[in-house]
């Protein structure tokens, strides 16, 4: 092939200046794309749509995380009787994962109606699980109002949310998810204190409501912004209109699976240590409002760290940034949480994960159209909530399952921060075989002239060159 490549330029030079000069331009297009056929704006109307995905993660996942202080608060005051820290622990983990589970259903929603539709019952969800959870009396109330249904309310606001930004950008896809990942640090901020501010000044029934009426206006104003680039992708790509639940292609891929136990491990590394800071520290002698400050640390590691995230992997790929930054956390997991025995040292420790934790929010949209290309990614993310739900929902149980009163040590969650360690380590593995998949993939790739943002599932490399992609760290053909 470099012989017939070498042999044809020599001839175009042969037959003229003008001639070459009329190639030029194509080759050089060809290359800024990536030889990918699907055209990408990188920018414009773009931004609007990322300030709409900043402000759904703000009231979707920023009021998901300030869910600690309603639950410090109904163990302080038993507003419901027969409620204990496992019912509120299980309540949380409800909460997060009961509607992502759906992953595949809303999707299919999404395909067969639009976006804008889904996010819209999500909206009216969640207000309505926020109102209902403010003037419930009895403990099986609780459980469905802000457990179930407001988790119904963020996944059909959530899912199809993360899929907008990728569809508007490119070469900046991973800062702009970042910027737009940010909303939730920022959220977690304003809920974790604000609301503790209203429970103190009020009552938890009127944090309920403010916390209500900020979710919706804000859902509202990112609702009127919310735009989608899915007929052009899809003319340009050639693909028909898609309602399947799930994709077989996608399905029989290394690395979808390799994805999965990516997120898998994430998720119960990322829950268990949200949900525990606050209590770990009450744990140490401090206050419940010194519990919340701590908690807070996290989110305020997120607003800085997810932009932070996002412009690192513009530069080196999402997966290499995705692995250094999930290896910082299992570090720190074992090395500063085991030994800490104090506030000052909870509150750095919170600080310093959390600029990391989360990164898999701003990078797994752009992770899994990397590995399976924009037409399938919807219904890729679609199964991959399924195993990200799951364990949302057992990560707080096991929380708090794993405390144990350690009088010797004077730390009670060492087993907590062991596991936490072990997932983010075991979320690294995955990621690391995953980078060596897709640089053999590229390789091939090159070779093919195909682009990644068109689907490069069909593109086949064998066990020796995943091997030799594992340990390649220079001269890559692209960013990965």
């Amino acid at each position: 092939m470099a012989s017939h490549a070498a042999s044809t330029t020599s001839a175009m030079n042969s037959e003229g200046h003008n001639s070459s000069e009329e190639k030029n331009p194509l080759t050089q297009e060809s290359s800024e794309n990536g030889n990918n056929h699907i055209s990408v704006p990188d920018g414009g109307y773009g931004w609007f749509v990322v300030v709409a995905y900043f402000f759904y993660n703000f009231s979707q996942w920023g009021a998901n995380a300030g869910y600690a202080v309603y639950l410090a608060r109904y163990l302080e005051t038993n507003r419901f009787s027969g409620g204990g820290k496992l019912d509120y622990a299980a309540i949380g983990g409800l909460a997060f994962g009961t509607g992502l589970f759906f992953g595949p259903f809303i999707t299919w929603l999404v395909n067969l109606t639009s976006a804008q539709f889904v996010i819209f019952i999500g909206l009216l969800l969640q207000c309505a699980s926020l109102l209902l959870a403010a003037f419930s009396t009895k403990l099986w109330e609780l459980y469905l109002t802000q457990g179930v249904m407001i988790s119904f309310g963020l996944a059909f606001i959530c899912i199809p949310s993360m899929t907008l930004v990728p569809q508007w950008f490119r070469r900046k896809r991973n800062i702009a998810m970042g910027i737009g990942a940010a909303g939730s640090g920022l959220g977690g901020i304003i809920f974790n204190l604000g609301m503790e501010k209203v429970m103190d000044e009020k009552s938890v029934k009127w944090a309920l409501i403010t916390q209500c009426i900020i979710c919706t206006a804000l859902n509202v104003f990112s609702l009127a912004l919310t735009r989608t680039r899915i007929r052009e992708i899809r003319e340009q790509s050639g693909t028909k209109p898609s309602y399947r639940l799930f994709d077989k292609q996608v399905l029989t891929s290394c690395g979808y699976w390799l994805i999965v136990m990516y997120v898998s491990c994430t998720t119960l590394g990322y829950v268990v240590l949200l949900y525990s800071m606050s209590a770990f520290t009450v744990s140490l002698g401090y206050s419940q409002h010194e519990g919340s400050i701590v908690s807070c640390m996290i989110s305020v590691g997120a607003l800085f760290g997810r932009p932070f995230m996002g412009y690192f992997a513009d530069i080196f790929g999402p997966v290499t940034v995705s692995i250094a930054a999930h290896s910082i956390v299992a570090i720190f997991s074992l090395a500063m949480w085991i030994p800490c025995r104090n506030f000052a040292t909870a509150l750095i420790f919170s600080l310093i994960v959390g600029l990391f934790m989360g990164t898999i929010w701003s990078l797994m949209a752009p992770i899994v159209t990397r590995v399976v290309g924009l037409p399938k990614m919807s219904v890729s993310l679609g199964m991959v909530w399924i195993y990200l739900s799951a364990c949302g929902i057992v990560a707080p149980v096991i929380g708090l399952e794993l405390r144990t009163s350690n009088a010797t040590s004077g730390n009670d969650y060492v087993r907590t921060a062991i596991f936490t360690g072990v997932m983010y380590f075991g979320s690294v593995l995955a990621l690391w075989l995953l980078r060596g998949l897709l640089v053999a993939r590229d390789e091939v790739a090159i070779v093919a002239q195909t682009g990644f943002d068109d689907g490069e599932l069909h593109l086949k490399v064998s066990p020796r060159e995943w091997a030799t992609g594992l340990f390649k760290f220079y001269k890559l053909p692209r960013k990965v």
